[in-house]
């Protein structure tokens, strides 16, 4: 099963019945993480570990694109656009 990553890289959690709660990016400010204010995948893993809901269940990607054959290498499937534009 393909999960339509949108960047490298972009994270997937996925809870004990391998459902997927989380997805989107690890922090907020990858190129300098001294700079970082949240820390994205690190909140959704205490949650899913305190057996709480994902507060924060999407979160946009940052990093290079990825690559899809045949395609310029700034696509994105149009389904890809609320999540990278709208978040």
């Amino acid at each position: 099963m393909a999960y339509g990553a949108l960047r490298t890289p972009h994270f997937y959690v996925f809870d004990e019945e391998r459902v997927l709660v989380y997805t989107g990016r690890a922090v907020d400010n990858p190129k300098d993480t001294s700079k970082s204010t949240v820390n994205d995948l690190e909140r959704a893993l205490q949650e899913l570990l305190d057996g709480k809901n994902i507060s924060i269940p999407v979160t946009n990607p940052i990093g290079c694109n990825v690559k899809w054959e045949g395609k310029d290498k700034h696509w994105m499937p149009a389904d890809a656009c609320d999540l990278i534009w709208n978040k």
